[in-house]
């Protein structure tokens, strides 16, 4: 019997191997179960990871967007005021030149009323010694005439043969009414 034997033997090593494969099996199973359950959470990562990836993408885009919207609004702003600014400095510059030649003008006034003032002080001057000559020539004429006269007076006093008191007294009384005093 012992072939037997050998049959219960190698249908007990088949029985002991069919165990050993049926728990290494199972082991197997259970580390495949493990595996995919470790796959799963990993596939699950994965996915939380792409949609957090995605996520901060589109926040990155949306920042990028917003800077770019805020340096073109700002580059616009800096635009605009630069325009103003050189608007303003432009306008600012014309109407310096516009005073400048206010000025020019009202300095030529000046200088115009001036000399016209000049002019006519000397022609006042002119005229004022121009008077004075003509009163002092006058006077001097009406100087002579008085004499004149004095002496006519005289004359006809002398002819008319007044009494010598009263034709002395008369003359007296005209030369001091006259100014001409001897």
């Amino acid at each position: 019997m012992p072939p037997k034997k050998q049959k219960d033997d190698g249908a007990q090593n088949n029985a002991a191997k069919i165990t050993m494969l049926d728990f290494e099996a199972k082991r197997l199973q259970m580390r495949i179960v493990e595996e995919q359950m470790r796959a799963d959470r990993s596939k699950t990562q994965e996915m939380q990871l792409q949609q957090k990836y995605l996520s901060m993408e589109k926040e990155q885009e949306g920042e990028k967007e917003k800077l770019f919207n805020i340096s073109t609004d700002m580059n616009r702003q800096y635009k605009q005021m630069q325009d103003e600014l050189l608007k303003d400095i432009n306008e600012l510059n014309a109407t310096v030149k516009e005073k400048d030649e206010v000025i020019k003008t009202k300095e030529q006034q000046i200088t115009d009323y001036r000399a016209s003032y000049e002019e006519k002080l000397k022609k006042k001057d002119q005229d004022i010694a121009e008077l004075r000559k003509k009163i002092d020539d006058m006077s001097l004429e009406f100087a002579d005439m008085l004499k004149e006269t004095l002496n006519k007076m005289q004359e006809r006093i002398e002819l008319a043969q007044w009494d010598n008191n009263s034709d002395n007294q008369v003359m007296r009384n005209f030369k001091e009414a006259s100014g001409f005093g001897n």
